[in-house]
């Protein structure tokens, strides 16, 4: 795998070969089971969703942010998408994040990946700071506000 680690245990790349695929296969290892995974993406593929279905009995809770924009586009993978998750959230999202806690563990990675795979040079960070997951996850609660709940049926 091309996800680097400090010594102190941060996650990093920069390559072609991590995509936000590798990203949520990395951050479930390190959790086991994950209690709560929020990802957000500007836009998801349906083979991203197929890799959320293939692990969700290792996924109590998972909430997806997606752009407004990109979901109308593309409906059927949204419902789809919306289908297989706990909860989606719709907004004028580019962000592009994936956190995951289990085993007492948290870990949040800030990258340039969307849920797709394209193969670009791609980068990212991979940290493990509670203080800093904390006023991460206060930031993900104000989106929110910004945010329409997708109900799945349209």
């Amino acid at each position: 795998m091309k996800i680097d680690e400090t010594p102190g245990g941060t996650g990093y790349y920069l390559n072609q070969q991590v995509q936000s695929h590798t990203v949520f296969d990395y951050l479930l290892e390190k959790v086991g089971r994950a209690d709560k995974m929020i990802i957000g993406s500007f836009a998801i593929t349906e083979a991203y969703v197929r890799r959320i279905i293939r692990n969700r009995d290792r996924i109590v809770d998972i909430t997806l942010f997606l752009d407004f924009t990109i979901a109308s586009r593309n409906p059927r993978t949204t419902i789809y998408a919306a289908h297989n998750v706990n909860r989606l959230f719709l907004a004028n999202n580019h962000s592009k994040f994936i956190y995951a806690s289990g085993s007492g563990m948290e870990y949040l990675a800030v990258m340039s990946n969307n849920a797709t795979n394209n193969h670009r040079y791609e980068s990212g960070v991979i940290l493990s700071d509670p203080d800093l997951i904390i006023e991460f996850l206060r930031k993900v609660e104000e989106m929110k506000n910004d945010c329409v709940l997708y109900d799945g049926t349209k």
